[in-house]
């Protein structure tokens, strides 16, 4: 019996590779003014997806990740005033593009922050919540010229 290798993508052929950490639950509280919002607090978790634009991506471990944890809860303590949850996963996305923690440096890598969803888990109130969680996606556009 002759067994092959399995065939590698053509040279031409690029293929998106990434590594998702999450979800790493959150709550937070926002003052929406663009709705006319109170203050008002939510459950919710985010998801990151980091591009792999090496040979490995973002290390994904248990230490690495709580550190990624300990950096989204660093945003989210505060209130965000005038906020809306789209401006909440603009602004988490910015806190985390481009940031890197000692925990992640033994391990190397070479990734890039791709996009961030936040899952805001909603719930009955006065405001008129439903009890369903709507997602909030922030992502750059992919760009096949990516390079270590």
């Amino acid at each position: 019996m002759t067994t092959t290798e399995p065939e590698q993508p053509a040279p031409a052929e690029r293929l998106d590779r990434t590594v998702t950490v999450g979800p790493i639950a959150i709550f937070f509280t926002n003052v929406n003014r663009a709705m006319n919002l109170r203050a008002h607090s939510h459950t919710g978790a985010v998801t990151v997806v980091y591009d792999t634009i090496g040979r490995h991506g973002y290390p994904s471990f248990a230490d690495t990740n709580a550190a990624l944890e300990r950096r989204i809860h660093e945003l989210t303590r505060a209130v965000f005033k005038d906020a809306t949850n789209e401006d909440i996963a603009d602004r988490l996305f910015a806190h985390l593009d481009g940031y890197t923690a000692p925990e992640w440096q033994q391990w190397g890598g070479h990734y890039r922050l791709r996009a961030l969803h936040l899952d805001v888990i909603g719930v009955r109130d006065q405001i008129g919540h439903d009890t369903g969680t709507t997602r909030y996606t922030v992502a750059r556009p992919h760009h096949t010229e990516m390079q270590p």
